[in-house]
This record gives C-alpha cells, sequence and structure tokens, in this order.
C-alpha cells in the first residue's frame, strides 16, 4: 500500500509513520509540500504517483501559541489541509484529516460525535474550520473522508504542559509529582492503541467515511491520573496540589467511542495502567 503522511517529526505522525514502514507499506513523507504556503500549481507540478492514503497529522498544537499568535495557527493549519487534500485530489487518495476536541465545554456527557462543535481558542477553531474545509471538497472532488477527533493520546514522547509528560518528567528529574488542579477529567489513550487503530484504518474496506471521536472510554481526574503514577513508581510522598487552574478550562471531557470501536472492530488494548507501565518499563 502507498501512504502519504503529513507531521512526521510530530507526536502523532511520526508513530504512525513507523509503524506503517515496519509492516511494508511505502510511506511517503508529505511535509516539504504541506508545510508552505498552499500553492496548488507546486502540486500540480510535483511528481507523487497515486496514493491509497493521504494521512493528514501536521498542524499547530499549541493553544498558548494559538492565543499569542492565532494568524500563524489559522494560516498554517488551514493552508497544510488545503495542500494535502490537493495532493489526495491528485494522487486519488482516501483522506484522513486528524481533527481535535472540538465540542468546547460539553453539553451532555459522554461526548458523542452529534454533539454541537463549538471554539474556545484559535486552534479548536482552527480545527473546526479544516474540518468544513475537508468535508466540502472532498464532496465536490469524490474522495473518501474519515475525519478522527482525538481525546488525549499520550506516550513516552515528552510534551511539556500535558499531564502525563510533566508527571514523567517530574521522575526523570526526581522532584515532587505535582498537578496543578485535581478536578479536570479526560479520557486518555495510549499511542500504541491509536498506530492500531490507524493500521486498521487504512486496510478496512469498503472505507467506512464519517466523523470519529478516538478515545479509550474511560475518563480519570488529574488527581487520580497523577495516583495511579505515583503507585507505579512506587513514590511514598501523596501528590502536591497547588492550585493553579488553567482559565476556561473544561471539567469533564469524558467520551462516547462506541461508533469508531464497533465500525473498525478495534478495541484499545492498554489501560491507563497498563500504558503508564509500559512507557515506564522502556
Amino acid at each position: 500500500m502507498r501512504i502519504g503522511i503529513t507531521g512526521v517529526h510530530g507526536f502523532l505522525g511520526e508513530a504512525v509513520y513507523k509503524k506503517l514502514d515496519e509492516l511494508g507499506h511505502l510511506v511517503v513523507s508529505l511535509d516539504s509540500i504541506t508545510r508552505k504556503e498552499y500553492l496548488a500549481k507546486r502540486i500540480e507540478e510535483s511528481n507523487f504517483t497515486d496514493f491509497d492514503w493521504v494521512l493528514h497529522f501536521g498542524s499547530k498544537t499549541s493553544i498558548s501559541d494559538s492565543h499569542n499568535d492565532p494568524f500563524s495557527t489559522y494560516a498554517s493549519n488551514i493552508s497544510s489541509t488545503l495542500s494535502a487534500l490537493k495532493i489526495a485530489e491528485k494522487t486519488n487518495s482516501c483522506f484522513l484529516f486528524m481533527s481535535s476536541f472540538v465540542y468546547g465545554s460539553p453539553q451532555y456527557s459522554p461526548i458523542d460525535e452529534k454533539h454541537p462543535v463549538t471554539s474556545s481558542n484559535p486552534y479548536m477553531s482552527s480545527k473546526i474550520v479544516s474540518e468544513e474545509i475537508c468535508t466540502q471538497i472532498t464532496k465536490c472532488k469524490n474522495i473518501p473522508l474519515i475525519i478522527l477527533r482525538g481525546f488525549n493520546i499520550y506516550g513516552e514522547k515528552l510534551i511539556p504542559g500535558r499531564l502525563i509528560s510533566d508527571l514523567l518528567i517530574a521522575k526523570n528529574n526526581y522532584e515532587y509529582i505535582t498537578i496543578n488542579d485535581p478536578k479536570p477529567k479526560r479520557d486518555y489513550l495510549y499511542i500504541k492503541d491509536f498506530v492500531s487503530l490507524i493500521v486498521l484504518i487504512v486496510k478496512f474496506i469498503p472505507i467506512n467515511t464519517g466523523i470519529y471521536n478516538v478515545g479509550y472510554g474511560q475518563a480519570f481526574t488529574n488527581l487520580e491520573v497523577a495516583n495511579i503514577f505515583r503507585d507505579l513508581i512506587g513514590e511514598r510522598r501523596m501528590v502536591r496540589v497547588n492550585g493553579k487552574k488553567r482559565k476556561q478550562d473544561i471539567l469533564d471531557c469524558s467520551v462516547d467511542t462506541q461508533l469508531i470501536k464497533t465500525t473498525f472492530s478495534w478495541s484499545p488494548k492498554f489501560s491507563l495502567k497498563q500504558g503508564l507501565s509500559d512507557i515506564l518499563s522502556q
């Protein structure tokens, strides 16, 4: 199978690229084109042969950066999406767009795919706009489309500012386990389970076009995550809470994952405890 992929140096794209390559697929990085300003002529003149899939993982993901420079976030994320879609059209491929949490403050829980989308920051807005662009263009150009809305995918790659990464950094630096706010509740999916899902999607016939939430299906508070981590590393000291709550933070991001599980006959293998154990064993 021939697969084009963006974001090969990012957290998700790198893991997917490595796995697909390991399985013997011909995987081609598209970042040299999609990381530049959108230009249809440049893509038309490129020498790509047909792909089976274009997987679009590349984007600016920092919420704080999107507040500081919304222009750059919109320009980068929308432009790269247009370029990836143009490559999909040129190469007669199916298209997978990696979206994010786009539900704002939830009206009900767990959140399913029918929940209204709304934005609380420029990054989230850029994903909502990009989803609409994907939907409209793929409809016009007859391109099979899958949109994945990911919920807190974690792994061994450290991304400061994210809870599990911060816990790992504290351990590596022999620091106290400290969290800002104990109450926010999140669903956590281990990167190996996410990669296994992508492997299923790209070989699944027929193409099950649609929008899918991607998560484990069980949510934990920040304090519960920290205590699981604390027990795994044998830390005797209690978790410290510094009380620094994030502005406009969402308290409950529990997700309904039944659609993705039933559609692709997929089930995550790693509970939160097992995923953390796997990281700590590496």
